[in-house]
């Protein structure tokens, strides 16, 4: 069997009051076509399907939609987990529907109806339990262990308070392992932080909120991780398969792991990398005649958040023409150079500027080009008004 593993898809995100929707479906089109291309049988979703608990109808049409595409009529399974940005009552609602399409949706660890799921397609499932489902195709037979995100108040309800953390995950994630057999592929989903991986702010170590080691996770062929957005493996079978969307500025790193089970085993592991990734950057410059130069680097639908780092401040006027000419900024941000405000580039201080002086420097930087004689002059001729009030 060919199996496809994705998280974070965080659908409906925002970023400074940007829809990203559009973006995510572009790529969602491109994971159900690797899904196609690669004659995956299975998929595994590792949680935060959506970026709100409470996701706007839009966004929640679309994960439908899409679901439903990459069940491909019935005979591929399709598996979605609640993560931590999810409600998981609300994710696993629709499961009386979604089984009829071969998609189990996950928000705990109740035993799902194995009747419910269509039977005589590609893929079976052929046996459920408390926290896992075994599914077949032809001889081949693979046991899919699953934890939703283990929040703190919701592993606290059910096991004793005197374990630790990292115990009671131990003890929730061998529920559904225990069905795990010598003659099957041992598959594990779940959604958590792993201590050894990377975030964009360094290592997850021991000690950290909500970090759990290695050894408490189950034994598994491969084990499907979501929460972290870069792609990784922190320790041995153990994956992050990243982000679908740059959620953070500069993040790196966004694809989809496709791998297969042989006679029980996993192998040909291979991270497929996606191409419909708008940027998020930071750009900064030193003024808008560079930032023009610049932004001729990215296209609408990617973002920018400006950053200009000039003596002068920036005019509202400068600011709304650049916006209007480049659709990728969503943000500009002014940075007073105090070196460039203390000497010119000619070597003369400031302070020894006179005031029409100063107004041209500011022109300049501001319009690219020299301010013209008849504006001097209004300028001078204002000045004179405000000196003699003065």
């Amino acid at each position: 069997m060919k199996f496809l593993h994705t998280a974070d898809w965080h659908l409906g995100v925002k970023t400074n009051g940007r829809d990203r929707l559009p973006e995510q479906k572009k790529v969602l089109d491109e994971i159900l076509s690797i899904a196609n291309y690669e004659n995956v049988d299975c998929v595994l979703i590792a949680g935060d399907i959506f970026n709100s608990a409470n996701p706007s109808a839009d966004a929640e049409e679309l994960f439908f939609d899409c679901i439903e595409k990459l069940s491909c009529g019935g005979d591929r399974f399709v598996l979605v987990l609640a993560g931590n940005h999810d409600d998981p009552t609300r994710i696993a609602a629709g499961l009386p529907l979604a089984s009829k399409h071969n998609i189990a949706l996950v928000g705990d660890l109740n035993a799902l109806n194995e009747k419910t799921f269509i039977h005589g397609g590609l893929v079976d499932v052929v046996e459920t339990g408390k926290g896992y489902i075994k599914i077949q195709k032809g001889l081949e037979t693979a046991v899919i262990a699953y934890l939703p995100y283990p929040s703190e108040s919701r592993i606290s309800e059910k096991l004793d308070d005197g374990l630790s953390y990292s115990e009671k995950i131990k003890a929730w994630s061998e529920i559904g392992s225990g069905a795990f057999s010598f003659d099957s592929a041992n598959i594990f989903v779940s959604h958590l932080f792993l201590v050894g991986s990377k975030t964009r702010t360094g290592e997850v170590r021991v000690g950290d909120s909500l970090a759990i080691p290695a050894n408490a996770l189950p034994k598994a062929d491969y084990v499907a991780l979501g929460h972290l957005h870069t792609p990784q493996m922190p320790a041995k079978n153990v994956y992050y398969s990243g982000a679908i969307t740059s959620l953070t500025v500069n993040q790196k790193g966004f694809g989809v792991n496709v791998f297969e089970t042989n006679n029980g085993k996993v192998e040909n592991i291979q991270s497929v990398k996606l191409q419909n990734i708008a940027k998020y950057e930071t750009v900064n410059v030193n003024s808008l005649i560079e930032a023009e130069e610049k932004l001729l680097d990215f296209d609408d639908n990617d973002i920018v958040e400006l950053v200009v780092h000039q003596s002068e401040p920036l005019s509202s006027s400068a600011l709304k023409t650049l916006k209007k000419k480049f659709a990728c900024i969503s943000s500009i941000a002014f940075i007073k150079d105090e070196t460039a405000e203390e000497v010119l580039s000619n070597g003369r201080s400031r302070k020894f500027l006179s005031d029409e002086e100063l107004f041209k420097n500011f022109y300049k930087s501001v319009r690219g080009y020299e301010a013209s004689e008849e504006l001097i002059e209004m300028f001078n001729l204002c000045k004179g008004e405000e000196d003699e009030a003065d």
